[in-house]
C-alpha cells in the first residue's frame, strides 16, 4: 500500500503521540476539520497541508508522479536510473518574502521514470527544471491550488507568450504573459481577475523565474 501524505501524518501524529484535537487547536480549527482532511474526504487548500506537515513536525515530503508520497530525509537513497526534479527556492532572492505569491514551497523533489521524462520535457535536463506548488485560484481552470508545476528555469527573460513564474514589485505570480507591441499584458485564466499590463519602463522591475512546461494535479479522490 502507497504513502499519501495524510497516511505520512497520521505515521507522525502517532509517533509524536499527536491527537487530532491537539493538532486541530494548533491550527486554530476543528477537530471534525482534521478528521475529514485526513481521512480524504475533503480537500484542504495546499496551505493548509504545509501547515498541517510543519504541525507534526516533518520538514517536507517527495511526491512520485503516481501520488505516492515519502517523507524527504537529509541522505536520500536516489536511484540513479531515474529523473528527480528538485523543489524551487521561491526565497532565494528575498529577505522578507513576498507581498504575494501564487507558489507555496511544498514538494521538495519530484521523481519520475528516466524514459517518461524525455517524453514528458522533451529532453529538458534535469537540472534545468525546478517543481513548485500553485496556491490561489487566479490561474483557475488550467491549474487548480495544489497543483504541481515544473518550470524551465533556463528561460529567464520573457520568449514567446506561455505562462510564466515571474516576479514584479515583490509579487510572485504564475500567470500567462503576452507581448503586445511595446508592453506586456500579464493574464490569469480565471476570468474574475482582470487583465493588467507591463509597460516598457517598468521592464527593469520584472524578473523572470521560468517557464512553465508540466503541470501536475494534487487532487486526490477516494473510492471504496
Amino acid at each position: 500500500m502507497r504513502n499519501t501524505w495524510q497516511s505520512l501524518v497520521k505515521k507522525k501524529m502517532k509517533a509524536i503521540g499527536e491527537t487530532q484535537e491537539g493538532l486541530a487547536e494548533k491550527l486554530n480549527v476543528t477537530q471534525g476539520s482534521i478528521a475529514h482532511w485526513l481521512s480524504g474526504r475533503r480537500k484542504p487548500d495546499i496551505d493548509i497541508v504545509a501547515s498541517i506537515i510543519k504541525a507534526v513536525e516533518i520538514k517536507s515530503i517527495t511526491i512520485s508522479s503516481d501520488g505516492s508520497a515519502d517523507e524527504t530525509k537529509s541522505q536520500l537513497n536516489y536511484n540513479k536510473n531515474n529523473f528527480y526534479i528538485e523543489g524551487l527556492d521561491v526565497t532565494a532572492n528575498t529577505d522578507n518574502g513576498y507581498l504575494n505569491s501564487d507558489v507555496m514551497q511544498v514538494i521538495k523533489s519530484i521523481e519520475y521514470d528516466s524514459d517518461q521524462a524525455k517524453i514528458l520535457f522533451n529532453n529538458i535536463d534535469a537540472n534545468n527544471l525546478k517543481v513548485i506548488n500553485i496556491t490561489g485560484d487566479s490561474m483557475q481552470g488550467t491549474f487548480e491550488s495544489g497543483d504541481i508545476i515544473c518550470i524551465d528555469i533556463t528561460v529567464n527573460q520573457f520568449q514567446n507568450d506561455g505562462i510564466y513564474v515571474f516576479t514584479f514589485e515583490n509579487r510572485l505570480y504564475v500567470r500567462r504573459l503576452q507581448m503586445i507591441k511595446n508592453k506586456l499584458v500579464v493574464l490569469s485564466d480565471n476570468k474574475k481577475y482582470r487583465d493588467w499590463e507591463i509597460l516598457t519602463d517598468e521592464f527593469d522591475q520584472l524578473g523572470i523565474h521560468g517557464k512553465v512546461v508540466l503541470s501536475q494535479t494534487m487532487m486526490l479522490k477516494k473510492h471504496g
